[in-house]
């Protein structure tokens, strides 16, 4: 649907800035976003590089554990949109803190891309994650469908 971010969004790169120290990957591991006319969920890669297979496939050490963790972002909820931000509302997500919680991307939408920079990460006590606070995440996605 042109004009709306509803529909199926695939991650195509992703910048992350520190200061003067920008990061660029493009392009980005898989990452795929969908909206309908309420609700959203996402599940992306933020890193550079995927995991490899656990040295037992389907049987992962604490280590593995550990990076597997590390190696994905995946929410679901609802969202509300304004004209320069939308407000996911978390329902389901890996970090516990953020079920009940919501995050904030400004964003900017021109044709068939969606560039989503994240705000701000309120867990559902109203703690905000200070990480956030000290970079910034820009997510640049393509429409699929």
């Amino acid at each position: 649907m042109p004009g709306s971010i509803i529909g199926v969004w695939n991650l195509v790169a992703i910048v992350y800035v520190s200061g003067s120290e920008v990061t660029t990957i493009d392009p980005a591991l898989p990452g795929l976003f969908i909206f309908t006319e309420q609700h959203y969920s996402m599940t992306w890669m933020p890193l550079q590089k995927q995991q490899e297979d656990y040295a037992d496939l389907w049987h992962p050490s604490d280590s593995e554990k550990v990076q597997s963790y590390n190696s994905i972002v995946t929410n679901t909820g609802r969202y509300e949109i304004s004209e320069t931000e939308l407000i996911t509302h978390v329902r389901v997500a890996k970090t516990p803190a953020f079920v009940g919680g919501k995050a904030i991307y400004a964003f900017e939408l021109k044709e068939d891309e969606l560039r989503l920079e994240v705000l701000d990460s309120i867990a559902h006590d109203g703690t905000r994650d200070e990480s956030y606070l000290k970079f910034k995440t820009i997510l640049t996605l393509q429409r699929v469908e």
